[in-house]
């Protein structure tokens, strides 16, 4: 009897590896805090509770979030009193603010925290950069997810997420949210739905995709309680793609990376909202194209690494060039950051380095300087500008207690036009500071994430208190549990801030000080992930615009579902 050939119906056929290759090259930043560091995974993101980006720039210390509303209103945020120093890296493409109407301030509501699979906040002496990661898969089984979730003001969100990687390294993803919100009272109304889509194909020493996200967010007309004018409707689309290969080591040796992108807005609404532009009709629509070309590279030789990018833009008939390196040393005794930048787009050369020391267990030091020059045409008349900021910690048991202070010199900086037209941008001068944290496990599942911060002088855009407290737990059982499929987290916060100023050519006005209390839980049943927070759960009267009371008790739940098939 014959054997059976390798085509024989009997032939048992061996699976190749179902993990493959990722795609792209990353160098995130070495981050230097004392305690826990600020970057989350794709797991640890929507275990937040957060829904949009300021929900997640909360948590940091020296940044304040600005909104009129829930869900469909603007969001933006400062660092240090000004707007200019939070910065958005999205798969290594700096997201600029095309829309003219906003006062040159970025609305982070533009940025889709859903779609990513890691985010990290270096928080240096002078900027706030959000380095963001977009969604990838890396296994040959189809990936399928749903998300639904619903809560009072309407709010309605579905999200679904499908990928798989091809036995060949290709890579296929699509995914997508919309949310909508119908406030009866003053949260708000509208809707947003983004797309994204990935394809591509990588091997072990290479990698090639193209990507698009598209946002098309619809908000109405915000009335406020009392005094100043409406948050005009607004219909606006955002798209960004590109197209990147990279080759070379992910965690190790040489790497290197280029990418062309396009970064687009087009939007309908009244009036122009720009300080020295002529009023449009209302059904003006606003087209606003960028183009970055960006090259990176890096070399990882053990505890070091450093990486260099040069990024063009292409915009409103003007180029820019920018060039940055960074170098990384990281050892278990401590961290060491160095990060310098010419950047033609702002007209500066700036350069930060932060250290965090651990000599002892149970001791840490952490601080950081930054240095800004401004250079081009007309700058010999500006001013340089000097931060720091220095932590000493000491771990007590479990968590880390520690104290320190922040100073940094401010110039005239940029006012949120998107809420009001007649607001006035900051003045220059120094600002200082006072910080506290207590941060880390406790015990049995417990941990503590707790913070405030005290500014020396009032400054507009600005409390002079501001603190967050969290109290959480996290527990997955596993002696009754041993194969993971049962977990449960649960956390309490409440956060204050005291009075803020926004200054007007009449006169300043204040926002009241703002307390809420707010809870999160969510238990685990193998991949599906039941969810309920609610905010405000005292129904604290607050506003964080003026003239904008924000929503009373908001709750949201839902389900997240994973699937691989």
């Amino acid at each position: 009897m014959k054997p059976k050939t390798d085509s024989g119906p009997d032939t048992a056929h061996v699976k190749t590896d179902t993990i493959k290759p990722p795609i792209g090259r990353f160098a995130d930043p070495a981050l230097y805090e004392i305690g826990p560091q600020y970057e989350w995974n794709r797991a640890q993101l929507f275990a937040t509770g957060a829904l949009t980006v300021v929900d997640l720039l909360d948590r940091i210390p020296g940044a304040t979030t600005f909104r009129s509303g829930w869900l469909s209103t603007p969001q933006t945020a400062t660092y240090g009193g000004d707007f200019r120093r939070v910065r958005v890296f999205y798969d290594g493409i700096e997201i600029d603010n095309l829309d003219n109407r906003t006062g040159g301030v970025l609305d982070l509501s533009a940025v889709q925290l859903w779609s990513l699979e890691h985010l990290s906040v270096d928080r240096s002496a002078s900027e706030l950069r959000i380095y963001m990661r977009s969604w990838r898969v890396e296994n040959t089984d189809p990936y399928t997810r749903v998300d639904i979730a619903t809560g009072n003001e309407d709010t309605n969100l579905y999200r679904g997420f499908y990928g798989k990687r091809l036995d060949n390294g290709g890579v296929i993803q699509f995914a997508g949210q919309q949310f909508g919100v119908t406030s009866p009272r003053f949260a708000g109304s509208g809707d947003a739905l983004s797309l994204l889509s990935r394809v591509g194909v990588a091997k072990k020493s290479w990698s090639v995709d193209g990507f698009i996200i598209r946002h098309h967010a619809t908000r109405d007309i915000e009335r406020p309680v009392a005094g100043p004018p409406p948050i005009l409707a607004l219909d606006a689309t955002n798209t960004d793609a590109y197209v990147r290969a990279a080759v070379g080591g992910v965690n190790s040796g040489r790497w290197a990376q280029v990418s062309i992108a396009s970064l687009g807005f087009k939007g309908t609404s009244a009036p122009d909202r720009s300080v020295s532009a002529t009023a449009f009709s209302d059904t003006l629509e606003r087209r606003v194209s960028e183009n970055q070309y960006n090259a990176s590279a890096g070399y990882t030789l053990g505890a070091a690494r450093v990486e260099f990018q040069d990024r063009l833009r292409a915009l409103a008939g003007s180029t820019y060039n920018t060039v940055s390196g960074r170098i990384d040393f990281v050892t278990p005794i401590g961290v060491v950051n160095g990060f310098i930048e010419h950047d033609g787009f702002r007209k500066g050369t700036n350069a930060d380095a932060g250290i965090r020391a651990q000599p002892l267990p149970f001791i840490a030091v952490s601080g950081s300087i930054a240095r800004s020059v401004p250079s081009g045409v007309g700058a010999s008349g500006l001013p340089s500008t000097t931060s720091a900021r220095g932590e000493i910690g000491l771990k007590v048991f479990g968590p880390w207690i520690s104290g320190g202070l922040i100073t940094t010199d401010n110039t005239s900086g940029l006012a949120p036009l998107v809420y009001d037209t007649l607001f006035l941008p900051t003045s220059p001068g120094r600002i200082s500071a006072r910080t506290a944290s207590i941060r880390g496990p406790i015990r049995g599942g417990f941990g503590i994430d707790a913070w405030v911060t005290q500014w020396a002088d009032s400054w507009p855009y600005r409390p002079k208190y501001q603190s967050r407290s969290e109290i959480n737990y996290s527990n997955n059982f596993p002696k009754r549990f041993p194969r993971g499929d049962f977990e449960i987290r649960a956390s309490g916060v409440f956060e204050y801030r005291g009075h803020s100023r926004f200054p007007l050519a009449a006169g300043d006005v204040e926002t009241g000080v703002a307390k809420t209390l707010s809870g999160l839980l969510e238990i685990r049943i193998m991949r599906a992930v039941l969810s309920y927070q609610q905010r405000n759960i005292l129904g604290y009267i607050y506003e964080v615009i003026p003239g904008f009371d924000m929503p009373r008790v908001l709750a949201i739940y839902g389900v997240r579902w994973d699937f691989w098939n």
